[in-house]
């Protein structure tokens, strides 16, 4: 274990992106890494202890390590060296000691790197009821910023959005802070839209959606 003081993280990214690293440690299993648990732990502001606090480790981490009790011990010394790499890459920053506490928070290198594991496994949850309503995605980005639109096009279609025209683009599930985080990722915010739609009457979107839409139909 290490031998200097426990250290506490200074939170100061956006709410979006804290939410969006919180909701990645419920729901996805490729985050769950003690690297990426560790960078998760410095953007929730959570503290970093050791020895006989050492329980304050996995307190932050619960939904990223098991926390079985015979590999704690090796966990904890993972979690240091990711800490400790973090650190010399840049990505963690010194801020100051204070209390007892060495004071770190994530650099802007490392908050580029946040926002590339989240758009990385970015995916839109599926309800446990539908509250049946769908989302509307339309833009109109210049041919000035073609790649992001080209971007765009392709994150829409990995996270399950159905083209049922050039720029129009539709999903029946809660998306939109996910897709306030792809505006955001683009610097497109001005040319992207989300609008609710009542009905659908397209027999095409409603054939695409219907083995997903069954499921959570109540």
């Amino acid at each position: 274990m290490p031998k200097h003081k426990p250290i506490k993280f200074q939170s100061t990214l956006e709410a979006n992106l804290i939410s969006q690293v919180k909701r990645m440690a419920r729901e996805n299993k490729k985050a769950k890494t003690i690297f990426n648990a560790t960078l998760a732990l410095a953007v929730m502001g959570g503290v970093l202890t050791f020895g006989p606090m050492a329980p304050g480790v996995l307190a932050g981490l619960t939904h990223f390590i098991a926390g079985r009790k015979k590999e704690k011990y090796e966990e904890y010394r993972q979690i240091w060296r990711s800490f400790n790499d973090l650190k010399k890459k840049g990505n963690l920053e010194f801020v100051k000691e204070e209390d007892d506490y060495l004071i770190y928070r994530v650099s802007k290198k490392g908050r580029e790197k946040v926002k590339k594991l989240i758009f990385d496994e970015l995916r839109i949850k599926i309800p446990k009821k539908w509250d049946k309503k769908w989302r509307l995605v339309i833009f109109d980005i210049p041919e000035s910023r073609r790649k992001s639109r080209l971007a765009l096009l392709k994150k829409l279609k990995e996270i399950g959005f159905y083209q049922c025209q050039k720029s129009v683009w539709l999903h029946p599930f809660p998306c939109m802070e996910e897709i306030e985080f792809i505006k955001s990722v683009f610097n497109i915010k001005p040319f992207v839209k989300l609008f609710l739609v009542e009905e659908m009457t397209d027999g095409k979107v409603l054939y695409h959606f219907s083995n997903q839409i069954k499921k959570v139909l109540i």
